[in-house]
């Protein structure tokens, strides 16, 4: 029987990572974000010359991407990595649940 603060401390470095990888994406959507923002405030405001930031608009917009799928995978990637490390743990300590028994003929 797999114990509780063991499973416990599995889902804290679960979360933990989860965490640190919800902040590196969340940095890079920001800085995406921040990079398409004249886009979207008017001149007057920025008192920058009117001019085609179609580029910095699409380089933007890739960077918050990235960001976005650091987010994903980094939170999907922690949960596979210590779940499997989890299981071989308890496995190696078990052993195997059956003996594997030769056919008979």
């Amino acid at each position: 029987m797999v114990s509780w603060s063991s499973a416990f401390a599995t889902a804290f470095k679960i979360v933990l990572m989860s965490i640190i990888w919800a902040i590196i994406g969340l940095i890079l959507i920001a800085i995406g974000l921040s990079m398409m923002g004249p886009i979207f405030t008017p001149p007057t405001m920025t008192h920058l010359p009117r001019y085609n930031m179609t580029g910095s608009a699409i380089l933007g917009l890739m960077v918050a991407i990235i960001g976005y799928g650091i987010l994903l995978l980094g939170t999907l990637a922690s949960f596979l990595k210590y779940s499997a490390e989890y299981y071989a743990k308890e496995i190696r300590e078990k052993g195997t649940l059956y003996q594997v028994q030769q056919p008979t003929y």
